[in-house]
């Protein structure tokens, strides 16, 4: 591969009681949340209102001392869940992309005979973001904030 990448890889746990999950990995494995990384459900446009969702973690990320992470969320609103995720095979990979036309590329590459679970468009949190289940199974969620 020439070139240096532009996207890294994050693991993303989908579990219930995704902020107990996150003061668990804290003490656990010595990870620290990152500032400002927790979006909750009620953040979202129409949820803050909706009784729960100010409880409901929609993304968080942890970094540990090497300084790999960790992103964490409730299962809530998963869009593969009805393709049988659960607690305990609930591993999703991020792709956490620095260019648009990549990421695009990828995405793509990914969805052919594979299953787009949510497309790639722009989100509320200011990046390019969508999800697709590769032709092996894979699960891959790609995130893009270029600016």
């Amino acid at each position: 591969m020439a070139g240096t990448p532009t996207f890294f890889v994050t693991p993303m746990i989908y579990c219930d009681g995704a902020l107990e999950a996150i003061a668990f990995y804290e003490d656990a494995l010595d990870a620290k949340e990152v500032a400002g990384s927790r979006m909750l459900a009620s953040y979202l446009p129409g949820m803050a209102d909706v009784p729960g969702m100010d409880r409901t973690v929609v993304y968080s990320k942890l970094l540990f001392t090497d300084g790999s992470g960790l992103s964490v969320a409730d299962r809530f609103g998963d869009p593969t869940a009805k393709h049988g995720p659960v607690t305990g095979n609930n591993l999703h990979i991020g792709l956490q992309h620095t260019d648009l036309a990549e990421q695009k590329t990828a995405f793509g590459k990914l969805a052919a005979g594979g299953v787009v679970h949510e497309a790639l468009e722009p989100k509320p949190w200011g990046a390019s973001y969508g999800i697709v289940q590769d032709r092996y199974g894979v699960i891959w969620e790609m995130n893009c904030c270029t600016g």
